[in-house]
């Protein structure tokens, strides 16, 4: 994702494994489609691995430094293009929303329903 004109994803990784059934839709899209996302992403660095009797997986790493690591078995070359394009698009996993809850302990007065109706002697009292 870009954020501020930069974007997050810096590099990805992508192991899979010559020979082995649950590695064929990484192997697919590896021929399939790994050029065009390239061509069409200068910005990440991709690298290839193979990886003798392991389970496919794909890494990516982000501006700040941290991996995040998704994993590829026995996925189609499409549904491989699709976790990629999550990787592209996602934020780092270190970020966290800045603003904290409104009321972080109930009211004295008790929850306000839709329809309720104030007593007569209300007044209002100031300090």
């Amino acid at each position: 994702m870009c954020s501020r004109g930069v974007w997050q994803l810096r590099s990805l990784l992508v192991e899979f494994c010559q020979s082995s059934g649950s590695s064929a839709g990484v192997r697919d899209y590896a021929q399939r489609f790994l050029v065009p996302f390239a061509e069409a992403n200068p910005q990440i660095q991709i690298a290839l691995s193979r990886r003798a009797n392991r389970h496919p997986r794909v890494t990516g790493w982000y501006s700040n430094d941290r991996p995040k690591t998704l994993s590829l078995i026995n996925l189609s070359a499409e549904q491989v293009v699709e976790r990629i394009q999550f990787l592209r698009d996602a934020r780092p996993v270190g970020l966290k929303k800045n603003s904290k809850a409104f009321r972080t302990t109930p009211s004295i007065q008790g929850e306000w329903e839709m329809g309720q109706k104030l007593e007569q002697p209300h007044r209002t009292i100031r300090c």
